[in-house]
């Protein structure tokens, strides 16, 4: 756009270029433009239909062309493309002592594209443990060791990743788990497309919890080098991260590696698994420990280092309950790298 001055500038030349009016053609033309000024005075301080003064109108008539959102700040303004879920976080150290670096990403199509999922839980299950997540619809898998089945029609299981694919309202459907093959067969075989999402019937014995996103709308990660948490020597080196996310694809990768329990985290069993944060990742992860801090609310911290699975877990799990939780307005005040429209499997 040119400077708000430069078209009055151009028409101002224009004028000297133009024969001088008489004196007589000059006063009519004062007197007629009086005449215009003061109906659009008349027009602008009459009451509208929404009783709204010229002064509130101003700002919408001043351009029609669209405009660029200003960048959000770290007053906790939002940008307008932000998706509408509410997330808090996890800082390590003292907070605000030790200088993290905060990201907020989010995934909006998650919310309303999909895919969705259905978390199952044996009587003696939990978070990553005994447990399956059903998955609809399916855009893509990675095959690994995968052989055909006859149940259900179509099939395709992965022993290595305890998964099993299969064709399912014009599109395919998973499910993930440590329940044994027998049983996941059995699952898929009760699964019915409703809305577009999955749903359960007569589970038997089994309990599933209400259905949610497969990728997480929203995420808030805090990213330290080793060296701030005092923990060079004992992770050797590299980064260490904590966040806080929704939905199922986290416990989905969780499952399907062959995550083990690890512990109590922040008064909640937790499981360590290898591998990045789904969708988001978080640099060359080493590992990660995971828990379910609130309904659809999944907490991790994880690291990029050189120690070995035992110590890292004792080391993560100490720094993860000493750190503070933060509400989503205190998350909201933080400076923070924001990135938008990231789409797991792109």
């Amino acid at each position: 756009m040119g400077k708000p001055d430069e078209g009055r500038l151009e028409d101002a030349d224009r004028d000297d270029e133009l024969p001088r009016r008489s004196s007589g053609l000059t006063l009519l033309g004062l007197l007629g433009g009086a005449v215009v000024v003061a109906v659009l005075l008349g027009q602008l301080t009459a009451p509208g239909p929404d009783d709204r003064t010229a002064t509130a109108v101003a700002p919408t008539t001043t351009s029609n062309l669209p405009t660029t959102p200003e960048p959000e700040t770290s007053t906790g303004e939002r940008l307008p493309e932000r998706c509408p879920a509410e997330l808090g976080g996890l800082t390590l150290g003292p907070h605000r002592q030790v200088p993290g670096f905060a990201i907020d990403r989010w995934d909006c199509d998650a919310l309303t594209l999909g895919p969705w999922s259905v978390v199952i839980r044996a009587p003696d299950g939990r978070f990553g443990v005994r447990s399956a997540v059903v998955t609809f619809p399916l855009f893509w898998w990675i095959g690994d060791s995968d052989a055909p089945v006859t149940r259900p029609k179509g099939g395709i299981w992965s022993a290595n990743a305890q998964r099993l694919v299969w064709p399912l309202a014009d599109s395919y459907a998973q499910i993930v788990g440590d329940l044994g093959q027998e049983q996941l067969v059995d699952l898929a075989i009760l699964v019915r497309i409703k809305g577009g999402k999955p749903n359960l019937l007569n589970l038997d014995g089994l309990e599933t919890e209400p259905t949610t996103t497969f990728g997480s709308p929203v995420n808030h990660e805090m990213q330290y080098r080793a060296g701030q948490l005092g923990q060079d020597a004992t992770l050797g080196g590299g980064q260490v991260w904590v966040g806080v996310m929704t939905g199922a694809s986290f416990e989905s990768q969780a499952l399907g590696t062959h995550a083990k329990p690890a512990g109590i985290v922040r008064g909640k069993p937790a499981i360590y698994c290898t591998g990045g944060v789904p969708g988001w990742g978080s640099g060359q992860s080493t590992g990660n420990l995971v828990w379910e801090s609130a309904p659809d609310e999944v907490s991790y911290i994880g690291f990029s280092g050189s120690a070995t699975k035992e110590t890292a877990i004792k080391t993560l799990r100490a720094l993860a309950d000493t750190g503070k939780t933060l509400t989503p307005a205190e998350w909201l005040t933080l400076d923070r790298v924001q990135i938008g429209s990231f789409k797991i499997g792109s």
